[in-house]
């Protein structure tokens, strides 16, 4: 047998080496699947919207996934990985304390989960003031947060990836509203130590709101049993609501029979002065805390029970003609950012139904 060429030995050794090193390279720099508008979605949860000064202001982090192809996704306590842009009650954005997001972070495969179809992740994340990082809250009032999930750029992930799908675009959260001390949008002093009159006030509203157990707008013995408690600026907009509601059926009825279609008035399974869906007809309320705001503002915490535990709102009392009296209300359940009752509803303008919806 002849012995093979050394130089042929060597080239061939030379070239199996080349060949490995462009299979590796060609393996790690294979085109991924990119994660599409509608396969992970990314939502800001808060466990509640009325904070107390000085209190932890918590908000849940999820992401959520419906592609059947897993997705790579980060871990959600990762600073890295989300940016929160908070606004306060006086409409400027507050700045972040601490360090700022790197963008020259190095990956590691523990880093990373598989997210599959129908799973989520979540975790709590505390945004305010927490060892030299947050957002102070130093005022009371109605704060507004956005958040921005990104993973940064794909050809850091892809050597990661596998056959899961990889994220190339920020995911943005719908706002939301939280309230700290009081829900109030203009600055003014908060204080402790409500008068008993405007408790007592809230106190025989809610027992005669309790009692009635009605959805939507309030009307012939209900609403006269509630009209004196109600200030002047609040009952006028519950009579614009009643006109638009009227407006409504008179138009529609007889398309909504024929159809046997489902009216789309937005209060029609609320309560007004609880909140929507599963928190329109409490059984009973208490009062969790209450807040001076201002000379003649009260806002009261309630808690309400329904057959699947509590819901809470902040119902504002003011003192008008010497009484107090029912001015607003905010749900604090399914209403992330924070609508209050004397807004009305875009549907309504002047005691007429202008949306195009029926």
């Amino acid at each position: 047998m002849t012995k093979p060429n050394h130089w042929i030995v060597k080239a061939s050794l030379l070239l199996l080496t080349y060949c490995l090193a462009c299979s590796r390279s060609a393996q790690q720099q294979a085109p991924v699947t990119t994660v599409k508008d509608d396969d992970l979605y990314f939502y800001t949860v808060p466990p509640k919207q009325l904070f107390w000064l000085g209190e932890s202001v918590v908000i849940e982090l999820q992401l959520y996934s419906r592609s059947e192809q897993p997705i790579l996704v980060g871990q959600l306590q990762d600073d890295e990985l989300v940016r929160f842009k908070v606004t306060g009650p006086d409409g400027n954005e507050i700045p972040w304390q601490g360090k700022a997001r790197s963008s020259t972070k190095r990956y590691a495969p523990k880093d990373f989960i598989e997210l599959k179809q129908w799973k989520q992740i979540t975790t709590d994340r505390t945004i305010s003031l927490k060892d030299g990082e947050g957002f102070v809250f130093n005022k009371p009032g109605e704060y507004t947060l956005t958040a921005e999930y990104s993973m940064g750029p794909p050809e850091k992930l892809a050597p990661f990836a596998g056959s899961a799908k990889i994220l190339t675009r920020p995911l943005h959260s719908s706002k939301l509203s939280f309230c700290i001390d009081a829900c109030i949008q203009t600055p003014l002093e908060v204080r402790n130590n409500a008068p008993v009159a405007a408790l007592d006030a809230v106190n025989a509203f809610y027992t005669k709101i309790t009692k009635s157990q009605q959805f939507g707008i309030p009307y012939g013995r209900d609403r006269k049993a509630i009209q004196p408690l109600l200030s002047k600026r609040l009952a006028l907009v519950i009579d614009a609501l009643g006109a638009c509601n009227d407006d409504y059926f008179r138009r529609f009825s007889r398309i909504l029979r024929e159809n046997t279609s489902k009216p789309a008035i937005p209060w029609g399974e609320a309560g007004l002065f609880t909140g929507p869906e599963d928190a329109s007809t409490p059984t009973s309320f208490r009062i969790l805390g209450s807040r001076v705001v201002g000379e003649n503002r009260v806002d009261v915490l309630m808690a309400f029970k329904e057959d699947w535990g509590e819901s809470e709102g902040d119902v504002t009392a003011i003192l008008e003609n010497n009484r107090w009296v029912i001015d607003d209300y905010v749900a604090m359940y399914e209403n992330d950012e924070l609508q209050r009752l004397s807004d009305g509803y875009p549907e309504c303008k002047d005691g007429k139904w202008v949306s195009t919806t029926y």
